[in-house]
C-alpha cells in the first residue's frame, strides 16, 4: 500500500514538472517570436523611399489614406506591394549585433546597394548568411539577421509597384471611342455608332469591363507604329488615350503621356470589346437594336 502510494506520488511530481517545463518553453517561444525588426507601427508610416544605386530610387507618399507613386511616375501605387513592403517593419529577427562589435564590411553593409526608409527608419540590405540564406540588415546602431523575402522585389522596376487599374476609381465613364465604332450614352441609354444589331446588355457589359480593367503587368512604354487609339471620356475623372500596341488576343494598351503601358488577360480582352461579326445597319439594311 505504502508502495503504490509512493509510485503515485512520484507519478504526480513526474507530471507537475513536465506541466512546468511545458509552460516555460511555451512562454520562451512566445518571448522569442516577439523580437521585430523595429517597433514603428505601419500604420504611422506616411513616405516610403527605395533607395536603390544601380537602378534609381522610387519614392511614395501616402495621401488621403491612399499610397502614391511620387518618382519615377506620378500615378497611385500598388497598395498589395506597399503592404508587403511594410510587413518588414515587424519582420522576425533572428540575431542581433551591435554595429560598435562587428565590421559591416564583412556583412556587405558599409556601403549598401540597397536601402528602405519608412519615414525616418532606414533599413540597409546586406549580404546573405552561407547557411540560412537569410539576409543581414541594419537599422540604427544593429545589425539583424532576417528571412530574405522582399530583397528581390525591391530590385523590379518602379512599374511593378503601380496600380494595375487602367481607370482611376473615380472614373465614371460616358463614351469610349474605338477605331471602328464608339459607345456612348445619349439620353440614360448606351448606344453604339454606326449602329450595329447589338443589345444593350452586351453596350452595358462592355462599359463596365473598362470601368473596372485591371491589367496583369505594367511596363515602361514602348513606342511602336501603331496608330490605332481608344479614347475613353471618363467623366469627372478626365478623358484619357489609349494606343494599341498589340492588338488582340494578346492586348497592349500604351499611355504615351505617362509613358507605361498595360498587358491585358485573354479574358479581360474578350470582354472590352463588340464581337468582330456585329451586324452594321449601313452593311446589312436592317432595323438597328442600337442599345435597346
Amino acid at each position: 500500500m505504502q508502495s503504490r502510494l509512493l509510485i503515485n506520488i512520484a507519478l504526480l511530481i513526474t507530471v507537475t514538472g513536465l506541466a512546468l517545463f511545458l509552460v516555460f518553453t511555451n512562454k520562451q517561444k512566445v518571448t522569442d517570436k516577439e523580437v521585430p525588426l523595429t517597433a514603428v507601427n505601419p500604420a504611422s508610416v506616411n513616405t516610403i523611399l527605395i533607395d536603390r544605386k544601380k537602378s534609381g530610387a522610387i519614392r511614395f507618399n501616402k495621401v488621403d489614406g491612399k499610397w502614391q507613386m511620387q518618382s519615377p511616375y506620378q500615378l497611385p501605387a500598388n497598395e498589395f506591394r506597399i503592404n508587403t513592403m511594410l510587413k518588414i517593419l515587424h519582420a522576425y529577427s533572428y540575431t542581433q549585433f551591435n554595429v560598435a562589435d562587428v565590421d559591416l564590411k564583412r556583412f556587405l553593409l558599409d556601403a549598401p546597394d540597397l536601402a528602405i526608409q519608412f519615414n525616418d527608419t532606414r533599413i540597409a540590405f546586406g549580404d546573405t548568411s552561407p547557411l540560412s540564406r537569410q539576409r543581414y540588415v541594419l537599422v540604427n546602431d544593429k545589425v539583424h539577421l532576417i528571412n530574405d523575402s522582399l530583397y528581390e522585389q525591391l530590385q523590379a522596376p518602379a512599374t511593378f509597384f503601380l496600380d494595375t487599374r487602367l481607370l482611376p476609381e473615380s472614373a465614371k465613364i460616358t463614351s469610349i471611342e474605338f477605331p471602328d465604332y464608339t459607345i456612348s450614352m445619349k439620353t440614360g441609354t448606351w448606344s453604339v455608332d454606326p449602329q450595329a444589331h447589338v443589345s444593350a446588355d452586351k453596350l452595358v457589359a462592355v462599359v463596365n469591363a473598362w470601368q473596372k480593367l485591371d491589367a496583369i503587368s505594367i511596363s515602361k512604354y514602348e513606342e511602336g507604329d501603331s496608330t490605332k487609339n481608344i479614347h475613353i471620356d471618363a467623366g469627372p475623372a478626365g478623358k484619357f488615350d489609349f494606343v494599341i500596341v498589340t492588338p488582340q488576343p494578346k492586348l497592349v494598351l500604351a499611355r504615351p503621356d505617362i509613358g507605361i503601358q498595360y498587358y491585358i488577360s485573354g479574358y479581360d480582352t474578350k470582354q472590352l470589346f463588340l464581337p468582330s461579326d456585329t451586324e452594321k445597319t449601313k452593311d446589312q439594311g436592317k432595323t438597328p437594336v442600337n442599345g435597346e
